[in-house]
C-alpha cells in the first residue's frame, strides 16, 4: 500500500514526529510513503531530516495545474452536487477554493499512486481530504491533535467519512465522542510518540552547577513563556545563592521579529539577562544535545494537548516540569513521574524549580520514573503500529 501522509505547511518547527512515524510504517509494515503539503512554511526549518523529506505541494498553482484541476472537477461536479451535505457547503464561495485544491489532491493522488491518505489534521487540508474522497473516492484518515475548536468548522463533513480517527488523549476522545457521537466507533486514542533508544541519557552525567534548566517549544504566547520568566525571577530573588541558568529553544513565527522580542523585553526587565538564554530555531540533534547536557525540564504552556517536547525531556531522564493543563495529566503523574504546576501561575512554578533544584533525591527519583513512563506507553513506533492495524483490519 502507498500511503500520503497529508501535512500542512511541512515542513514545520514540530514535524520532526511525523517524519518518525512515516520511517516507523515503512519499517514495520513495508508500507510506501509520500508526504503531501499545503504550501511550504513561512520560515525555514533546520532539522537534519528536512533534506530527506520530499513533498509535493498544492499551492500555488501554475497556470497548467490549475486547468487541469478545473477540468477534473468540471468533470466530476454533478457527483458532488448531488450529495446534499457537499451542496449545502458549496452555498460559500470560499470553499470552491478549498474544491480545487481537492481536484489537485485527486490528480496528484492518481499519478502518485497514493492508496490512503493519512491527515495530520482537522482543519483546512481535512476539508481538502473529504472533498478529495468524494471526487475520487480516495480512502482517508485523520488525526486530531488538540481542541476541536482549533480547526474550524464543517467538522461533521471532515469526519462522516474518515475510515477512522486517532485522537491523542483520552480527553479529546470524551469531547468528540459527545460532540459527534455518530463518529465515536471510529476513533482511537493514539498519542503522539518518541524514539526512546535516540531520546535516552547521555553517557556521561551533566556537568556540575549551576543547574542547567531547558525549555523548548515555539515562541507563542500559548506556551507560557512569560509565565515562566516570571517563575525564573520570583527564584532570583527569593534564592539569590541558587546557582542556575534557563536556555530556551525555538522561534516565533516571524524569525525572530514577532513574540521573541516580548521575551527580551521581559528578561531584560526582570534583570535575567545573564541567566536565560534565547538559542532560537534550533535542529532535531541540538534539542536532543541540550537535552543530555540539561539537569532538568520545564515548559509553562497555557494548554497541551498532550506534549512530545515532554516526553523527549523524560526520555532523557530529567526532572519535567509541566502545566496541568489539556490532556499532560495523562503523559505526567504529578509527584510519581514529574511535577504539574496551575498554568498561568508563576509562583506555584517558582516552587517546583525550586523543588527540583534543593531536592537531588527527589528529582532522580522522577527522573527515572519518567523515561520508564515514557518506555512503557509512549514509544515512537506505538502510532504507526496503531496506523498499520488500521489500514489492515
Amino acid at each position: 500500500m502507498k500511503i500520503g501522509f497529508f501535512i500542512p505547511e511541512f515542513p514545520g518547527q514540530t514535524h520532526s514526529f511525523f517524519w518518525r512515524e512515516m520511517q516507523a510504517i515503512q519499517a514495520l509494515f513495508g508500507h510506501e510513503t509520500s508526504i503531501v503539503s499545503t504550501r511550504k512554511p513561512p520560515q525555514p526549518v533546520a532539522h537534519e531530516w528536512v533534506a530527506q523529506a520530499h513533498a509535493d505541494y498544492l499551492f500555488p498553482v501554475p497556470v497548467p495545474g490549475l486547468l487541469r484541476a478545473g477540468l477534473h472537477l468540471l468533470r466530476h461536479l454533478p457527483r458532488l452536487l448531488r450529495d446534499r451535505d457537499t451542496r449545502a457547503l458549496l452555498g460559500n464561495l470560499r470553499l470552491w477554493a478549498m474544491l480545487l485544491m481537492a481536484a489537485r489532491l485527486s490528480l496528484h493522488a492518481r499519478r502518485a499512486g497514493i492508496d490512503h491518505l493519512h491527515v495530520h489534521s482537522c482543519a483546512n487540508a481535512a476539508l481538502i481530504a473529504a472533498f478529495c474522497n468524494r471526487l475520487c473516492g480516495l480512502r482517508y484518515s485523520l488525526v486530531l491533535h488538540g481542541p476541536v475548536e482549533d480547526y474550524g468548522p464543517h467538522q461533521p463533513y471532515k469526519w462522516r467519512r474518515a475510515e477512522f480517527v486517532f485522537v491523542i488523549t483520552e480527553v479529546l476522545r470524551a469531547q468528540m465522542a459527545e460532540r459527534l457521537p455518530e463518529a465515536a466507533d471510529k476513533m482511537h486514542v493514539v498519542p503522539m510518540g518518541v524514539d526512546t533508544d535516540r531520546f535516552a541519557p547521555a553517557a556521561a552525567p551533566p556537568a556540575p552547577p549551576p543547574f542547567r534548566w531547558f525549555s523548548c517549544a515555539r515562541l507563542n504566547r500559548i506556551k507560557g513563556f512569560e509565565t515562566l520568566l516570571d517563575a525564573f525571577a520570583r527564584v532570583a530573588r527569593s534564592h539569590p545563592d541558587l546557582p542556575w541558568q534557563l536556555f530556551i529553544a525555538g522561534e516565533d513565527e516571524q524569525g525572530g521579529s514577532g513574540y521573541r522580542k516580548t521575551l527580551e523585553a521581559r528578561i531584560d526587565a526582570g534583570g535575567l539577562q545573564d541567566r536565560v538564554t534565547l538559542l532560537g530555531a534550533v535542529t532535531q540533534q541540538e534539542v536532543l544535545r541540550n537535552l543530555q547536557i540539561s539537569h532538568g525540564f520545564v515548559l509553562a504552556s497555557h494548554h497541551e494537548p498532550l506534549g512530545v517536547a515532554y516526553m523527549e525531556a523524560m526520555a532523557c531522564a530529567l526532572p519535567t516540569i509541566g502545566t496541568d493543563a489539556g490532556g499532560v495529566r495523562e503523559l505526567i503523574t504529578d509527584g510519581q513521574d514529574g511535577l504539574l504546576v496551575p498554568p498561568q501561575d508563576a509562583e506555584a512554578l517558582a516552587t517546583a524549580l525550586v523543588r527540583i533544584m534543593t531536592a537531588p533525591e527527589e528529582a532522580a527519583t522522577l527522573a527515572t520514573a519518567g523515561r520508564d513512563r515514557i518506555i512503557a506507553d509512549f514509544g515512537a513506533a506505538r502510532s504507526a503500529k496503531a496506523l498499520g492495524a488500521c489500514l489492515s483490519g
